[in-house]
């Protein structure tokens, strides 16, 4: 079987019906008196406290009643891309929101930030001619959204950064125009034939402490192909033909994989009052 293979963009969606069901059934805001968690499916631990700073603003017309701002930490995983196989060691933080718009009757997901670290690739990936560490720091590419499921699919533009004195600062496998388009889900993916197919875990609940509400989930991908490098050593041709071919891209669908074990943490915004 084959190896597996301008500001915060706002992802205008007005969600159907079933779609601000697929976002509350996470997403619903505050119980009203807390049920009992169950214990966390993410092998790691719940981490000790939930950044809300990063929450995106309202945005016109819309208000804190009816809408929730997430908080997530992925704590392990991994993440291939092409010939990049990385153990995720540091976690990757994402914060985005459901807005709620009375007058229009439909909720909105924006993007706030994602921070990550970055990701020391495997010694000898490279060899010559690079002559140090070559790192990999994923960034938000200028995409999201909730599609209607039940399965808490999240459509998620990434681009990563390659970080080496060699490279220069703007050598990059993706762009905001041209990301790497994740499309994650709790569930099992539907990749190419021959490509095993990967599974999630649901989220559920496993923490209560309002007026925040903390769950574990896994999110997977491994339908996603990835476009090559661009911008290395500024943007000469050569560089970046050389880092795409260590790096095996661009590729197809089901030569890149993504598995995010994760806590997510939420708050209505009239809790964060703002």
């Amino acid at each position: 079987m084959r190896s597996m293979k301008k500001s915060k963009r706002v992802a205008r969606l007005a969600l159907p019906l079933a779609g601000v069901a697929t976002a509350m059934a996470l997403t619903s805001a505050m119980p009203a008196q807390a049920a009992p968690a169950l214990p966390a499916l993410n092998p790691d631990p719940i981490p000790a406290s939930f950044d809300f700073s990063d929450c995106p603003a309202l945005l016109p017309g819309y208000t804190n009643a009816g809408s929730v701002c997430f908080s997530t930490v992925v704590t392990s995983g991994t993440f291939k891309l092409g010939n990049f196989d990385q153990t995720i060691d540091q976690p990757i933080r994402m914060t985005f929101a459901t807005q709620y718009n009375p007058t229009e009757r439909k909720n909105t997901p924006v993007f706030g930030k994602m921070r990550a670290e970055k990701m020391l690739v495997q010694p000898g990936l490279f060899g010559d001619p690079f002559l140090s560490a070559v790192y990999a720091q994923p960034e938000y590419a200028n995409l999201f959204e909730l599609p209607p499921s039940t399965d808490y699919r999240i459509k998620l533009g990434l681009k990563v950064r390659l970080i080496n004195p060699l490279l220069g600062g703007s050598c990059r496998i993706g762009s905001d125009s041209n990301p790497i388009t994740l499309n994650l889900t709790t569930g099992t993916t539907s990749p190419p034939a021959g490509v095993e197919p990967l599974t999630g875990e649901a989220a559920q609940i496993v923490k209560v402490e309002l007026p925040m509400v903390v769950r574990s989930a896994k999110h997977v991908d491994n339908t996603a192909p990835a476009p090559g490098a661009k911008g290395c050593a500024l943007n000469g041709g050569l560089v970046n033909s050389v880092v795409n071919l260590v790096a095996g891209l661009p590729n197809d669908a089901g030569d890149n994989a993504m598995v995010f074990n994760e806590y997510i943490a939420s708050k209505s915004y009239t809790a964060l009052g703002s």
